[in-house]
This record gives C-alpha cells, sequence and structure tokens, in this order.
C-alpha cells in the first residue's frame, strides 16, 4: 500500500536536510512525497515599519522581489524533487505545492497536513542568522500542532541506520512499532528498543538512603517483572515483519531520573541518528503537567531526528 508524505520546505539547509532523509528513510516502491512550500508576498520585516506594507510606492521594487523569490523557490524545489529521484523514487509519485501564505506558515502546513498524509517530514528549524538556535518557532508549533498523523523534525546530521524507539508499552510506543514494522522491513536498518527505567537519585542522607535502596530494589524487581515480557512481545512485532533477529535489541535502562534525557543520552553515547517516541506514554497526568517525552526531545536535540508518533493515528494502524 502506498502512503503519501508531506515535506515541508522554505529552501532553508534544515528544510533540505528533512528532504535528504526522508528520501534515505521512506521505501522508495511504496510512497509517494509531496513538496510543500508557502511563499509570502511580502518580507516579514517590512510589516515591523508599515501597517500596509503592500501599498508601499516601491511597488517595483516588490514585485521584483517576488519574481527572484519564486524563481529561487523553483529551483530549490526542483533540486529537492531530484533528490527523490536520485534515491530511487519515480518522478512521477513527487508533487511539487507552492501556495502563497494564507494564515500563515505554521497553520498552512497544519492545514496541508490534514488533506490524507502519512506523515510531516521538516526541518528542526528555518532560514534563521541564529545556529545556536535550537528549533525554530514554526517546527515548535507544529510539534504542538500536528497531532493526527507523525511529525518528523530532522536534525542535520543524517545517520539513518540505527533507530530508538522509546518502549513503555503504551498504545503509541506499540503504535511506533508498528509504524517502524511497516516503514523499515527487510532493510538494514537497526533497531534499537529501549523502557528508561527512571531511577530516583537518594537525598544526602544516610538513613534515607538505606529506606531509599529496598525501595529502588523492590521497584526494579516489579518493573524487570512487568516489562521483560513486554519487551519480548515488542521485539516479537518486528520480527513477524521480516526484521532479522540480529537487527532488534531490547533493553531496560537504568540510572536516569529522566525519559527524556535517558533516550537522548544513549542516542548519543552511540551515535543513532533516530530516535521514535509516542506523544503520549503511560503517566498521561504527569505528561501533562511536565511536558512530554517528545517535546522535550525536540528542545533538548541536536544531531538527533524525532519521530512523534500519535496514539489515534488517521493513517497508520
Amino acid at each position: 500500500m502506498k502512503h503519501t508524505y508531506l515535506i515541508a520546505l522554505d529552501g532553508s539547509g534544515p528544510s533540505m536536510a528533512a528532504t535528504r532523509y526522508a528520501a534515505a528513510m521512506l521505501p522508495a516502491d511504496r510512497s509517494e512525497i509531496v513538496l510543500f512550500l508557502v511563499e509570502s508576498d511580502i518580507p516579514d520585516s517590512l510589516w515591523d515599519i508599515y501597517s500596509e506594507p503592500e501599498r508601499l510606492g516601491s511597488e517595483d521594487a516588490l514585485m521584483e522581489w517576488n519574481r527572484r523569490q519564486k524563481q529561487c523557490f523553483a529551483t530549490i524545489l526542483e533540486a529537492a524533487r531530484q533528490t527523490f529521484v536520485d534515491a530511487g523514487f519515480a518522478r512521477k509519485h513527487i508533487s511539487i505545492k507552492m501556495q502563497k501564505r494564507k494564515e500563515g506558515i505554521a497553520r498552512d502546513i497544519l492545514s496541508e497536513s490534514t488533506d490524507g498524509y502519512a506523515a510531516v517530514f521538516a526541518g528542526r528549524k528555518g532560514v534563521t542568522n541564529l545556529p545556536r538556535l535550537p528549533i525554530g518557532n514554526i517546527s515548535r508549533r507544529l510539534v504542538a500542532r500536528i497531532q493526527q498523523i507523525p511529525l518528523v523534525l530532522v536534525s542535520e546530521s543524517l545517520e539513518t541506520r540505527h533507530i530508538l524507539i522509546g518502549f513503555d508499552n503504551s498504545r503509541d510506543s506499540r503504535r511506533c512499532l508498528r509504524l517502524a514494522a511497516s516503514l523499515f522491513a527487510d532493510s538494514d536498518r537497526y533497531i534499537h528498543i529501549r523502557h528508561i527505567a527512571r531511577t530516583q537519585l537518594p537525598f544526602p542522607c544516610p538513613s534515607h538512603e538505606v529506606a531509599a535502596g529496598i525501595l529502588r530494589e523492590a521497584q526494579s524487581k516489579d518493573r524487570y517483572g512487568k516489562m521483560e515480557s513486554a519487551l519480548q512481545k515488542a521485539a516479537q512485532i518486528l520480527q513477524d515483519n521480516h526484521f532479522r533477529k540480529d537487527s532488534i535489541d531490547c533493553l531496560i535502562a537504568e540510572g536516569y531520573m529522566n525519559r527524556s534525557l535517558g533516550l537522548l543520552d544513549i542516542a548519543e553515547k552511540n551515535a543513532w541518528g533516530t530516535i521514535m517516541v509516542g506523544r503520549r506514554g503511560l503517566s498521561r497526568m504527569q505528561d501533562f503537567l511536565v511536558g512530554r517525552v517528545g517535546e522535550k526531545l525536540v528542545e533538548l536535540s541536536r544531531d538527533q531526528t524525532i519521530w512523534i508518533v500519535p496514539e489515534n493515528s488517521t493513517v497508520w494502524p
């Protein structure tokens, strides 16, 4: 079955990285691609000065700016299409869609994403002269608002063979497994399934440490009893979908107080390029209070591409 994927472009380096990543990761024989770009009629900087910049006296200058912008975007979109063609995608399955800004770039991408797409790919940030910026405003809005299909925020480090899946046996984390099974079966990719067993660090008090140690031991025993069988079933989902047994590993990782930082630490230490997590886990009230794992990963990661997979996907089973 073919699925259609939306690639959000703006001509920036990060958005072109999203193009290269999607071309490397998606199955060419089962994918249709829409390269989507929202163009502005008026530079944003003019709104800082004029209440009606479209009525400026220098109309010719604005028209020339628009003409050159359109030429530039056409070149960028064609280069993006060629990236997919070079990766083995049929040219007829790669569409270009460029439109004038309607409600705002993030809102226009969000609106487009509801039109039957299987996932949205975007760069972590757009055109900016602030290289240290961890994530752009548009990408941050997409994280908050795209909740019906997976959102993939791509880093500029394109390691694509290793995929780390954060697993807590929730519906969202199991959906991550099914998504990976559908996309990456019969490939040379390695799937690393990790359950982050959060550990409470002790207070600097000897008497408290004794009680905390007893609690940690009991907690660890109960966790292993519950999670080991769940991890075995998780691995079986992948094996049933033609993953080699030696390309899957499952572990419970202890010693972390925070799931997001635990996943990020594991990915960084192993130089794995992709982290896939559910939008919501088992502890939903806590997610509401302190922020979701995926959102934290997006803010903190630098060299990892983050897949945020929703529970109630409109496309994936």
